[in-house]
């Protein structure tokens, strides 16, 4: 069975909505057609996806969030057979070697780091968008 996918179309989930506001106006300011989606929790994120008969054509994936962290979510979308193929970019804040090593291990196609420099974080999304969409 084949499952439609939303043209352009990024899965945010992140609890932290000053990121979300700042992902949602660097996608904006691309020169793409971009419609976003966003959702505060993994639980959110996995009912949307459930619930959604198109899929979204990239996730972008907040790995430190309360409840269902990152991680798990990741593992959820890998596991569900519908779900698997949907690229998946984890956006953290974390430095660490082993959060980026433990994201690559639950299937992330990519890991970005949140940066506070807007026109960096443009060109990593930039980058993301042009291999995945």
């Amino acid at each position: 069975m084949m499952t439609a996918v939303m043209p352009e179309t990024i899965l945010i989930i992140d609890d932290n909505q000053d990121d979300v506001m700042i992902a949602r106006r660097v996608l904006s300011r691309l020169k793409r057609r971009i419609r976003t989606e966003v959702a505060s929790c993994g639980d959110e994120g996995l009912a949307f996806l459930c619930r959604e008969k198109s899929l979204p054509a990239l996730i972008l994936l907040d790995l430190k969030m309360p409840g269902m962290d990152g991680i798990e979510v990741l593992r959820r979308i890998r596991g569900d057979r519908r779900l698997k193929s949907v690229p998946v970019v984890v956006v953290t804040h974390s430095a660490l070697e082993s959060d980026v090593a433990a994201c690559r291990e639950a299937g992330a196609n990519g890991v970005l780091h949140k940066a506070f420099d807007i026109e960096r974080f443009s060109k990593e999304i930039e980058t993301v968008l042009d291999r995945w969409l």
